[in-house]
């Protein structure tokens, strides 16, 4: 008797490899800053190499920010509408790193639609791990494509307010507005 194969249900939530990505967890409340004032692109990846970089287990913010400059000299992580979502995958790096920076004034980054970038979503993701650094770059881009929940990063008060509005999307979901 032959057996058939079946082919897995990408749909059941219960099956780790394809959960939808959250941010809850992945997003340390340190690691999520309000109006930081930036002189440039450089100086915004810098910002960013040192924020990444900090934790219980501390990286190097040099190699950091090499990473996110090899990067970044492939083509330009800003995607438009003000947000850019410099990216790495680094070697030997236990999991997944997240931070966000709202910048006081938007800094050049170069754009396809010629923009200046506020918002900055940097990730370091282990390399060998692509699946999950994808599904996270989508979840990013969708929230942050939204006009409606780019007002509600705009309307937060402080880093704590930013930290709640970021973990608590649900990809598919733009209802932002808490109020």
């Amino acid at each position: 008797m032959r057996e058939t194969q079946t082919k897995p249900d990408l749909t059941k939530q219960d099956d780790a490899s394809h959960a939808p990505v959250s941010l809850m967890g992945l997003l340390d409340p340190e690691r999520v800053l309000c109006d930081v004032d930036a002189r440039s692109k450089k100086h915004a990846l810098d910002l960013l190499s040192e924020v990444l970089s900090s934790g219980e287990q501390p990286l190097h913010k040099l190699e950091v920010f090499d990473c996110l400059v090899s990067r970044e000299k492939l083509g330009s992580t800003a995607i438009g509408c003000a947000v850019a979502i410099p990216h790495a995958r680094v070697d030997n790096l236990p999991e997944l790193r997240a931070a966000f920076i709202r910048l006081t004034e938007p800094v050049a980054f170069e754009a396809a639609d010629g923009k200046p970038v506020r918002y900055l979503f940097g990730l370091l993701v282990p390399a060998g791990d692509e699946e999950k650094h994808l599904k996270l770059l989508s979840t990013i881009a969708q929230m942050l494509a939204s006009d409606q929940f780019r007002t509600s990063l705009d309307d937060a008060s402080d880093a704590d307010e930013l930290h709640q509005i970021l973990v608590n999307f649900e990809p598919g979901n733009d209802a932002t507005d808490r109020r």
